[in-house]
């Protein structure tokens, strides 16, 4: 189910800057682990709409040990790929709230492993990785 705000609510500025200072004492603690992530080549974009929340992961090919550790944490994790044709998997988090989206570089896995490393499809592991 979702929940959609009425667009015509009157604003709030108090509200609203209570929010935002909220939100930034919250955020910046995470600071130190999102820079952890981006030393090991893993960088995280998080984009909230009133009603989604997706977070794109994308793993180099520096990074690429982590994958089967990230994708293991994806409920519903599906491969496939983009407009573009970069190899992705979308997923979900938190029972369904947020999309997960992982990146993943094309000449680092086929979509053949990849499907393997999902849990869609089987193949040798050995070949994997």
């Amino acid at each position: 189910m979702t929940i959609m705000m009425p667009s015509d609510l009157p604003v709030n500025p108090t509200g609203i800057a209570n929010d935002l200072t909220d939100t930034v004492t919250e955020v910046f603690p995470l600071f130190a682990g999102v820079q952890m992530l981006a030393r090991h080549g893993v960088s995280v974009e998080v984009t909230v709409a009133p009603s989604t929340i997706v977070a794109t992961i994308t793993v180099t090919p520096t990074a690429a040990p982590v994958l089967p550790a990230i994708l293991a944490e994806i409920d519903d994790a599906r491969p496939g790929s983009l407009p573009g044709g970069r190899l992705a998997v979308t997923g979900t988090m938190c029972q369904g709230t947020v999309t997960l989206r992982v990146l993943i570089p094309q000449d680092w896995v086929t979509a053949d492993e990849l499907a393997v490393l999902t849990g869609t499809a089987t193949a040798d592991p050995s070949r994997l990785l």
